[in-house]
C-alpha cells in the first residue's frame, strides 16, 4: 500500500515537473507575443512585465515588415531595414548550411573509410577549429577580408559561419560512418557500384537522421550569429537579422514592441525547421555521439 502511494505520488511530482519545464519554455514566447501587440506607454518604465494585453493592436508586426511607417525615431531606422535583413539570414544561414553539410559530410566519409597519411592530423584540426573562440578570429580576419575587399557582403558571413558549422557535421557524421557495416559498402562496390554511387546510394540515406540533425544545428548557428554579422557589415546591404534587432535598442530609449514582434517574426524560421525535423533531432545526435 505505501508503495502505490508513493508511487502515486511520484507521478504527480513527474507531471508537475513537466508541466513546470513546459510553461518555462512557452513563458518567453507568450510574452513576446503580448509585449508585441502592447503599446510603448504600457510597457516602458514597467518594473513587472506585462502578462496582458492592454489596447492589443498588431501593427509593430506591419511596421517591421515595411508595410507601416515608425512614427517614433528610434526605430524607424531599423524597422526600415528589417524586412531586407530577414532575406540577408535567409540567404547566409542556407548557402552556410549547404556548404557545411557538403564538405564536412565528405571529410567525415573520408575520415571514416579511407586510410591516407595525416588522417588524425586532420580530424584534430577540424575539431579544434570549433573550440576557438569567435572573438579570437575576429580581428585577423576582418583584416583580410578588408583586403580583399568583401567586407559588408554575404562572403565573409557565410566563410565564418560554414568554417565553424563544418566541425559539427564532421564529428556527427563521421560517427554515424562509423556505425554503418562497412561490409554494406563493399557488397555495392563489388556489385558495380563505384566508390561515390556507394556512398549516395548505401551510406547517405543509412545517415539521413545524422544529416538533418547536422543541417538543423548549422542553420541555427548561422540563423542566429551575431557577432561576425555585427563587424563584417555597414550597411543593409548584407546586415542580418541580429544585427537588425540589436539597433531596435537607442541610446535614450528601446522599442519594446517593435523590437518584440522582431523577435516573434524572426524565430519563426528555426521554430518551424524544428517542429517539422524534430523527430530526427534526438535519433540523429544520441547515435551520432555515439562510436559504434
Amino acid at each position: 500500500m505505501n508503495t502505490q502511494k508513493l508511487s502515486g505520488w511520484l507521478k504527480v511530482v513527474h507531471r508537475l515537473i513537466i508541466v513546470g519545464i513546459v510553461l518555462a519554455v512557452l513563458l518567453p514566447f507568450y510574452w513576446i507575443g503580448v509585449m508585441s501587440v502592447t503599446p510603448q506607454r504600457h510597457i516602458a518604465g514597467k518594473m513587472i512585465p506585462t502578462m496582458v494585453p492592454r489596447d492589443a493592436s498588431p501593427i509593430a508586426y506591419a511596421q517591421v515588415l515595411g508595410f507601416a511607417e515608425v512614427q517614433g525615431a528610434t526605430g524607424r531606422s531599423a524597422a526600415q531595414m528589417y524586412r531586407r535583413s530577414l532575406m540577408n539570414s535567409i540567404i547566409v544561414a542556407a548557402t552556410s548550411t549547404l556548404l557545411a553539410l557538403v564538405l564536412g559530410t565528405v571529410a567525415a566519409y573520408a575520415l571514416a573509410r579511407l586510410d591516407f597519411p595525416g588522417k588524425n592530423v586532420a580530424y584534430v584540426l577540424i575539431l579544434g577549429s570549433r573550440l576557438l573562440a569567435q572573438v579570437t578570429l575576429a580581428v585577423p580576419m576582418f583584416i583580410l577580408f578588408h583586403r580583399l575587399r568583401i567586407l559588408d557582403t554575404y562572403l565573409p558571413l557565410i566563410i565564418m559561419n560554414t568554417s565553424f558549422c563544418m566541425a559539427w557535421v564532421t564529428l556527427i557524421m563521421n560517427n554515424y560512418f562509423d556505425m554503418i557495416d562497412k561490409e554494406m559498402e563493399d557488397s555495392a562496390r563489388v556489385d558495380g557500384c563505384t566508390r561515390f554511387g556507394a556512398f549516395w546510394r548505401i551510406l547517405l540515406p543509412m545517415a539521413i537522421p545524422g544529416v538533418i540533425s547536422v543541417m538543423l544545428i548549422s542553420f541555427l548557428f548561422s540563423w542566429g550569429e551575431f557577432l561576425y554579422a555585427l563587424l563584417f557589415t555597414s550597411t543593409a546591404a548584407a546586415r542580418t537579422m541580429p544585427v537588425v534587432m540589436s539597433m531596435f535598442l537607442g541610446q535614450f530609449a528601446i522599442e519594446y514592441r517593435l523590437l518584440a514582434a522582431g523577435l516573434a517574426v524572426g524565430v519563426l524560421p528555426p521554430v518551424l525547421l524544428a517542429l517539422v525535423f524534430q523527430r530526427f533531432i534526438i535519433s540523429g545526435l544520441t547515435q551520432g555521439g555515439m562510436k559504434g
